[in-house]
């Protein structure tokens, strides 16, 4: 099956387009809260999973474990984010979110909710719209496990 561009591009480019703008304009927003978007996927993927180990967190966020080890050490040089030693395992470290990360949160969770808001307005089911993009967000991690095991 042959993907035909439309006047509106192809899915990759409409997608690869859109968060690129809702990357620049939560940085722009969120620069005021000392974050960028790299860190607050990190943040926001330890929020309710504290305890996980780097490569984990590394699945599940899309991020490679080399950039993601820089934001990690960034974000423990800030006091957002602390390792410790795996009970089991000392080769292991697991990362856990710190106090200093609870006043930001709102902020930031108010700064996304009304961006996300600014964004969707005007679609009739935003619901659904969310609903597919998950599906196809799970799809490709699905997709790139397999590929990215047999190489």
């Amino acid at each position: 099956m042959t993907t035909r561009s439309t006047p509106n591009g192809t899915l990759l480019q409409v997608l690869t387009d859109t968060q690129s703008a809702m990357v620049r304009l939560f940085e722009h927003r969120a620069k005021a809260l000392g974050f960028n978007r790299p860190q607050w996927q990190v943040l926001s993927g330890l929020f309710g999973n504290d305890g996980m180990t780097q490569t984990e967190l590394s699945e599940m966020i899309f991020i490679a474990r080399s950039p993601l080890g820089k934001i990690v050490d960034k974000l423990e040089a800030l006091g957002y984010i602390e390792r410790r030693a795996d009970p089991d395992d000392r080769r292991v470290n697991r990362l856990y979110l710190t106090a200093a990360m609870s006043p930001l949160i709102e902020p930031v969770e108010t700064l996304i909710c009304d961006m996300e808001n600014a964004v969707i307005d005007g679609i009739s089911d935003k619901t659904e719209l969310l609903e597919q993009l998950t599906q196809m967000r799970q799809r490709l991690g699905v997709f790139l496990s397999r590929e990215l095991a047999t190489t």
